[in-house]
């Protein structure tokens, strides 16, 4: 362990310098107390992994804007828990995308037996954006979205929708894998 030696103050300087430093701890501290606390996450636990569904499609393209959530093309998968137990279903969704037109964004969700999974972000979750406008159709990038919800025994069935937030944009996507995992 080291220890921090410190520069011999007379003792005047020394009692400004702890004053100053309470100022400061009090000033801080009144501060911080002002700033609502953010809520802790619920942690959710499950076990090892017992059944992985993978849908992908190399040619899967949006080229027409929708400010209505929409589900996309293929991008769905049916995964089956055993009766009497329950399971945690958590879907991953990459593609490659491109945003642009108008000064929106695109948002891309998860559903499971139609609910969207959590966290759940309804339109408040952009998959791109068009950068105010910067973006073109040939801004391809790689982008992805992760989504978890505990389920009960029986056949579910996971879908990814989309929708932009303006008229004037566009969202293509190609070149999707979809995961879901039960564990």
């Amino acid at each position: 362990m080291r220890s921090l030696a410190l520069p011999s103050l007379p003792l005047r300087r020394l009692g400004s310098l702890v004053g100053a430093l309470a100022l400061v701890a009090l000033f801080s501290s009144s501060v911080l107390a002002k700033e609502p606390a953010a809520p802790a996450a619920a942690p959710i636990s499950c076990g090892s992994v017992k059944q992985l569904v993978v849908v992908n499609n190399s040619v899967a393209q949006i080229n027409a804007g929708g400010l209505a959530f929409a589900n996309l093309p293929g991008a769905v998968a049916n995964i089956n828990v055993p009766a009497g137990a329950n399971a945690c279903l958590l879907a991953r969704f990459t593609s490659e995308s491109a945003c642009y037109g108008g000064t929106g964004y695109c948002n891309v969700r998860i559903l499971i037996d139609g609910v969207e999974a959590a966290p759940v972000a309804g339109a408040d979750f952009s998959f791109d954006s068009t950068d105010a406008g910067a973006e073109t159709s040939s801004s391809w990038e790689s982008h992805a979205v992760e989504r978890i919800r505990v389920v009960g025994p029986g056949a579910h069935v996971v879908q990814v929708q989309w929708a932009v937030t303006q008229a004037a944009t566009s969202l293509r996507l190609d070149d999707y894998t979809l995961v879901v995992e039960r564990t």
